[in-house]
């Protein structure tokens, strides 16, 4: 088998249409020879079986995965575990690439010190700006996630649909943490982000020609699942890794800025995030 420059691992959940559009687009690039491509479903029956059969005449570099119960960590983790190439790239089911995103990805990594690239992401709606990106602050109580700068620059972390690592940096840190609560497994490249850049400082780079578009389609995905729900999710992980990466100190530090804004604007996902706090430092204790 040739060998591979990049595996792409790309995660759908109850939106075949959706996960067969980019693969086509992808088999569609006369460079996908050189890649591999690892498609993980976490769907019903009925969607998967729908993917199934429009996944078979793609190519014989595509290999298809069925989770039978959605896990994000889950299948990020398999996908490096898998991968043939020292690339691993993530991608998002509903993005749209350009003919510049793969290669700038590659591109990055003939520096040796880059362990990560952040693709630059446009959400349907947005017009991009230049402001701080992929910023942790204040000991994780200001995080800035604009990822739609053209300003090239060193991030803590990266956006999850459109992100890439060495494979054995991720072998080395343990990858992505499962112990995130679900069902949307937020926070999840925002953690590994902050534990390679702990360790590696100016290790991951924010790449603006690694553009993708990201459509965000209002059905499947995370969106299978209720915005209380994907709220509640969400702010209970943030508190969860507030509380596992900071020290006692720092998250002193934190809680005197967060609270307020907390109080204000978010006051009912308060307890949300005091919970996933203490989940963070049993966590913490007990491993």
């Amino acid at each position: 088998m040739a060998k591979r420059e990049i595996t792409i691992v790309i995660g759908t959940l109850n939106r075949p249409a959706v996960a067969a559009k980019l693969l086509k687009q992808l088999s569609a690039d006369p460079r996908s020879k050189n890649w591999e491509i690892l498609a993980f479903d976490q769907s019903d029956h009925k969607n998967y079986q729908l993917l199934k059969h429009q996944f078979k005449p793609i190519a014989t570099n595509f290999n298809l995965f069925h989770l039978d119960k959605p896990n994000t960590c889950r299948y990020l983790n398999l996908g490096w575990q898998k991968a043939a190439a020292s690339i691993v790239l993530y991608l998002d089911d509903d993005v749209e690439l350009t003919e510049t995103t793969i290669d700038a990805h590659l591109n990055a990594y003939q520096n040796p010190k880059i362990l990560g690239v952040a693709g630059r992401v446009i959400n349907d709606g947005e017009t991009g700006h230049n402001s701080a990106t992929g910023r942790i602050k204040q000991f994780g109580a200001v995080i800035d996630k604009n990822f739609s700068s053209t300003k090239k620059t060193f991030v803590d972390f990266p956006y999850g649909c459109n992100m890439s690592f060495r494979k054995n940096i991720l072998q080395e840190t343990g990858g992505f943490d499962e112990k995130l609560a679900p069902p949307v497994y937020a926070y999840n490249e925002v953690d590994l982000g902050y534990r390679i850049n702990k360790k590696y400082p100016h290790s991951i780079v924010f790449e603006p020609e690694a553009l993708v578009y990201h459509h965000r389609y209002p059905s499947g995905g995370t969106r299978h699942y209720s915005p209380a729900e994907i709220a509640k999710n969400s702010h209970f992980n943030y508190g969860y890794f507030i509380a596992k990466n900071f020290c006692w100190w720092q998250n002193i530090l934190f809680w005197l800025r967060r609270l307020p804004y907390q109080l204000i604007r978010e006051p009912g996902q308060t307890i949300n995030i005091l919970k996933g706090f203490i989940n963070g430092k049993f966590s913490i204790f007990n491993s």
